[in-house]
């Protein structure tokens, strides 16, 4: 981006080519569940894949920031419509022996664009222009096409003729949800607070690290990707381990390494040793990576043919929101500090401990709310 930038002088629309992706993201989750319910998953991900290819297309040959931005905001489309689609196949066309273990391969997948993406996208940007950036992955996406759309062009799926455009957001903000009527309403809260305790920390690892330790870039970078092997590896056993000991146990599982993490990182901030921070965003990783597939199949558990997509988006729609409202309400104390001049550990350590909060509504609603239903999954 800040190649793009330079090149296409457009500085001041840096933010907003990197935010409408991700609003049009959001809104292509919302409508993505609601419409597989009505006309089926297969049109929806074909319609994904047509937008993100399009979206690629458009930034490799965007000539301004406005028209780069425009790009960016159909292949978010795209690819909210991916993601959120792929949830309701999931739910559609598995039964609860396979759809835990798919749900904590899907959590999982994040972790290689996470470690591959950013230096294959400089490497790119650096040997060929950053045009061929985004248009070096238009092969992955006609890959996907071709094995996606045809399986699923096979597969039968109940759908709904009325089922109602905004759906998943009338039933992710209901009074249902805020008061925690039943477990999918709970799980609902739950993943927004899984979601506001991780990525609210994550945002600022780094900046602790090089600012208040000056570790360098790369270093700190590290940091993040040892959360990242904590995601994979703990996705990887979550579905024996929700066999053996059931949601409510998962969830309360993820919840305290959550708190374990953020104590670890308060204590660094406040002069423990550095090498602390990255066992303690090991343990970060692990929590999301048993909670995020326990969170999804308690959500969508007991729903009804037809409806599947509608309660994946809401799902999705509640991570969104609870990583949007973690790393404002993370960095707010930050904010406070630059502008009146504070010390910045006191800072860091109150954006830490707002994490820390949100872990610890999880514990208790995993306590209060969740069952302790177990999954049989496939061998």
């Amino acid at each position: 981006m800040p190649r793009i930038a330079a090149d296409l002088h457009g500085y001041g629309l840096y933010g907003v080519t990197i935010g409408s992706l991700l609003v049009a993201s959001a809104l292509g989750m919302a409508f993505a569940g609601p419409l597989a319910d009505r006309f089926g998953t297969q049109r929806v991900l074909a319609t994904a894949f047509a937008l993100v290819a399009a979206g690629l297309i458009c930034s490799a040959l965007a000539r301004s920031m406005p028209q780069l931005a425009s790009a960016r905001a159909i292949e978010g489309l795209g690819g909210g419509l991916d993601y959120a689609g792929s949830f309701a196949a999931i739910a559609k066309h598995f039964d609860e022996r396979v759809r835990s273990r798919l749900f904590a391969w899907l959590s999982a997948m994040w972790v290689i664009p996470a470690l591959v993406g950013p230096s294959a996208g400089a490497l790119i940007a650096t040997d060929l222009g950053w045009r061929y950036a985004f248009a070096a992955f238009l092969p992955l996406v006609l890959l996907a096409a071709v094995l996606v759309l045809p399986a699923l062009g096979e597969m039968h799926e109940t759908l709904r003729g009325d089922a109602d455009a905004f759906g998943s957001v009338r039933m992710l903000v209901s009074r249902a949800t805020l008061t925690m009527r039943d477990q999918r309403h709970a799980a609902f809260v739950a993943f927004g607070l899984l979601h506001v305790a991780f990525f609210g920390a994550d945002a600022y690892v780094t900046l602790d690290l090089t600012l208040l330790h000056a570790l360098s870039l790369v270093v700190a970078g590290l940091c993040l990707t040892f959360g990242a092997l904590g995601w994979s590896i703990a996705s990887a056993v979550q579905p024996s381990l929700l066999e053996r000991y059931g949601t409510r146990v998962l969830a309360l599982g993820g919840a305290g390494c959550l708190l374990l993490a953020c104590a670890g990182m308060i204590v660094v901030a406040l002069g423990a040793p550095v090498l602390l921070a990255f066992p303690a965003w090991f343990a970060a990783g692990a929590g999301i990576g048993c909670a995020y597939p326990t969170l999804t199949q308690a959500a969508l558990a007991g729903a009804g043919a037809g409806s599947e997509g509608i309660v994946s988006s809401a799902t999705l729609l509640a991570g969104t929101a609870g990583m949007a409202a973690g790393v404002l309400a993370c960095g707010t104390p930050i904010a406070i500090a630059v502008a009146a001049g504070l010390p910045l550990e006191a800072a860091i350590v109150a954006c830490f401990a707002i994490a820390a909060c949100a872990a610890a509504g999880l514990f208790t609603i995993a306590v209060r709310a969740l069952s302790d239903q177990r999954s049989t999954t496939a061998s």
